[in-house]
């Protein structure tokens, strides 16, 4: 893996944040309030996430809100007079963010001096992540072969890997699809799907994970809002597309607002302005593509998709439209648990324990979401998999990346156990 190690040492100093200073002095509170009204602030305000009121202390779902020094006092009242609770967290994001870059520096140090291709103590590229997964593909050509499945909007390759010890020629073995970086500030969520890939290929090449099941894993769906994030915007979401009406003020799409199930049904998603802008039309998005081109490819055989996101140590499972279940809600609820077990039974003392449960109950109503989309279209058990972030929401420092991929494998492996026990 010579190639990628030079890539990495070039690509240390590239690892540099922008922008900053347009956060300077924001400020981040936590409000609490009833579900349409933490669905309605999304809809003019960055909502960075959402704790479910079984967890809160208010007993009320709380959302996690960004307000810049011009809008505080305007939406503090809002607050008030809508008898929502709010505590102020932080007082200055941007001194948050320099923080974050300067570990971020140090850890791509660190991991130049181990010499290794790619470490699970830091952050990387998106262009070092498509070497890496070139690099395995040339190392193992009988297990792993890289789609080149499409350009971003701006032009960059979304590649994915197809895993398999029978190159996806055995129709009896089932598939298990699992897909990282939709939402390009959720940086924690690619290292995760690095480390499956890495634990399938080069740890246990050789275990029934491996040898009896077909995964595709998509480790980066959202290149372009991702370098973005990096290079001008860190709290950036969305794509970076520009075609649609309104997109020279904002431009960008929801990608887990884009797909087709019951797009376009929720006003609040219609706002290019707003973080949950569901795009012109469904599937819209190059990248939402690559993500329905890899699911229908081989849907007759696949038993599980997860999307992996940060933050809130949760599995949420359909509908999110409504708060009613699949015909197998029981099956999916069981085995979000087990994989959650896993999952804590390998966390921190400090991280919340897994919530398991109907996204529209344990959150709010959501449409366009990929999890119910590959519910509708047949796949059996899918989730969105919400990682850790402990104190520092989805702004996860690099010392705890290699806590995350760990705890996480554990969970997706009881998942991937449960598909061979059933199929």
């Amino acid at each position: 893996m010579t190639r990628l190690v030079i890539c990495v040492l070039l690509c240390v100093a590239s690892f540099v944040h922008g922008g900053h200073e347009k956060y300077e002095g924001h400020q981040l509170y936590r409000v609490a309030g009833f579900n349409e009204q933490i669905r309605e602030l999304e809809a003019s305000l960055d909502v960075l996430s959402a704790t479910p009121a079984a967890r809160s202390d208010s007993g009320k779902l709380e959302a996690l809100v960004r307000l810049a020094p011009e809008e505080k006092e305007q939406w503090l009242h809002y607050f008030h007079r809508n008898n929502m609770v709010y505590t102020k967290i932080a007082d200055n994001l941007a001194e948050i963010l320099r923080k974050e870059e300067s570990e971020i520096q140090f850890s791509k140090e660190a991991a130049k001096r181990s010499g290794k291709s790619i470490s699970f103590d830091t952050y990387y590229r998106h262009d070092e992540i498509n070497a890496y997964l070139d690099e395995l593909a040339e190392e193992y050509p009988d297990l792993v072969t890289v789609i080149n499945a499409g350009l971003s909007f701006e032009g960059r390759q979304i590649k994915y890997v197809r895993i398999s010890s029978t190159r996806f020629e055995n129709l009896r073995k089932p598939v298990i699809v699992i897909d990282a970086m939709a939402h390009a500030r959720e940086w924690v969520t690619t290292p995760v799907a690095i480390y499956i890939i890495h634990q399938l290929v080069v740890e246990a090449s050789e275990s029934p994970l491996t040898q009896s099941i077909d995964w595709i894993i998509i480790p980066l769906v959202n290149p372009d809002g991702y370098e973005y994030s990096i290079d001008v915007d860190r709290l950036w979401r969305k794509t970076r597309s520009t075609a649609h009406d309104g997109a020279d003020e904002c431009p960008g799409v929801d990608i887990n607002r884009n797909f087709d199930h019951h797009w376009g049904t929720v006003s609040s998603s219609a706002n290019p302005c707003s973080i949950i802008f569901e795009g012109p039309s469904a599937f819209s998005e190059s990248e939402t593509r690559v993500v329905r081109s890899a699911v229908m490819s081989n849907l007759e055989r696949t038993s599980l998709y997860i999307s992996l996101h940060s933050y809130g140590n949760m599995f949420l499972y359909a509908w999110g439209n409504n708060a009613t279940l699949p015909p197998n809600g029981l099956i999916l609820h069981l085995v979000g648990i087990n994989m959650a077990n896993a999952i804590d039974e390998k966390a921190l003392d400090k991280a919340d324990r897994y919530i398991v449960g109907n996204a529209a109950n344990v959150l709010y109503f959501t449409t366009g979401t990929s999890r119910d989309w590959t519910r509708a279209v047949g796949i059996p058990l899918t989730y969105t998999l919400e990682l850790p972030g402990y104190e520092y929401d989805f702004i996860v420092p690099p010392k705890y990346i290699k806590q995350i991929v760990t705890e996480t494998w554990a969970g997706i492996a009881v998942g991937a156990q449960y598909v061979l026990s059933t199929w």
